[in-house]
């Protein structure tokens, strides 16, 4: 093989797999961090004391003021046309009315929201993204959450639930979803690595040191036919002392090689079969259970 041609595989490697890389750090904040969400609290606006009634505990010289309503929560980001911002619950959700549920009909579609810029936001969960994850990664991960969010919300009032109600099933389904996705999908995804490398690697090294060994012979017998032996004389410089190092090294070679190759090819294949199952079927329980929640509380 070609200095050029390990160069063009090397290149096509590294485009081919800095994705996966580029996302671990996105994965392990989804996996560990803890629900960042802030629900503001109602105001509270003092009355002023009726005649007759109890003092009021105000120092002399110090003057209160009634604390003004919240309306909307306060955006200190752009909001892209088309999205809203993070809904503030100033107040509890109304509990769904099930006699009053309908067959869906046609509603005005909900506004997928827009996290804060470098958030990671799939439903109720948002968090800091971590700086190693570039923006090419994190918008589509947020755009898609955000729309799934919102169709889901949509369908909701479409068969007469209340819009804050939806909005806070469709959050929690999302962020259920992630959490059991993670929770059961990382760990299978280790185990498959493991058994799958192990696994790789053995069938790899064998594989590749009799690759390795059949280059050796070649080797020694292509030096032997240049050398001018005979064809019956090749055999006998095959099985010469000198030709022990060439096969026994090419052999050498190919079984770390093999070795490298399977362990890693059957790492990946390992977590995909055992991660990809095991988050789909957290992802489905995370969702359900994010669901009821959503619509209890």
């Amino acid at each position: 093989m070609t200095r050029r041609h390990r160069e063009v595989n090397t290149g096509v490697l590294r485009h081919a797999i800095r994705p996966a890389i580029g996302i671990l750090p996105l994965a392990l904040a989804i996996a560990c961090a803890s629900v960042a969400q802030a629900v503001p609290q109602p105001g509270v606006t003092t009355s002023p004391a009726q005649p007759g009634g109890s003092p009021s505990a105000v120092q002399p010289g110090t003057t209160v003021s009634p604390a003004a309503p919240q309306s909307s929560p306060q955006v200190d980001y752009v909001v892209p046309e088309n999205h809203r911002p993070i809904p503030a619950e100033t107040e509890p959700a109304p509990a769904i009315d099930w006699q009053s549920l309908h067959t869906p009909e046609p509603v005005e579609p909900v506004a997928p929201i827009a996290p804060p810029p470098r958030t990671v936001r799939i439903g109720d969960f948002y968090t800091p993204a971590p700086d190693a994850v570039p923006d090419e990664i994190l918008n589509p991960v947020n755009d898609f959450s955000a729309d799934a969010e919102a169709a889901l919300a949509t369908g909701l009032q479409s068969i007469g639930i209340d819009a804050s109600r939806s909005d806070k099933i469709a959050g929690m389904t999302a962020a259920g979803a992630v959490t059991g996705a993670a929770l059961l999908g990382i760990p299978g995804a280790v185990a498959g690595a493991v058994g799958g490398g192990v696994g790789g690697g053995i069938i790899g090294a064998g594989v590749g040191a009799a690759i390795g060994a059949g280059v050796g012979v070649g080797i020694v017998a292509a030096t032997a036919a240049a050398a001018g032996a005979s064809t019956g004389g090749i055999g006998a410089a095959i099985a010469a002392p000198e030709a022990i190092p060439v096969i026994g090294g090419g052999a050498l070679i190919g079984l770390g090689v093999g070795a490298a190759v399977g362990a890693v090819g059957g790492a990946a294949l390992g977590a995909a079969a055992v991660g990809i199952p095991m988050a789909v079927l957290g992802g489905v329980g995370g969702g359900i259970a994010g669901a009821a929640i959503g619509g209890a509380f």
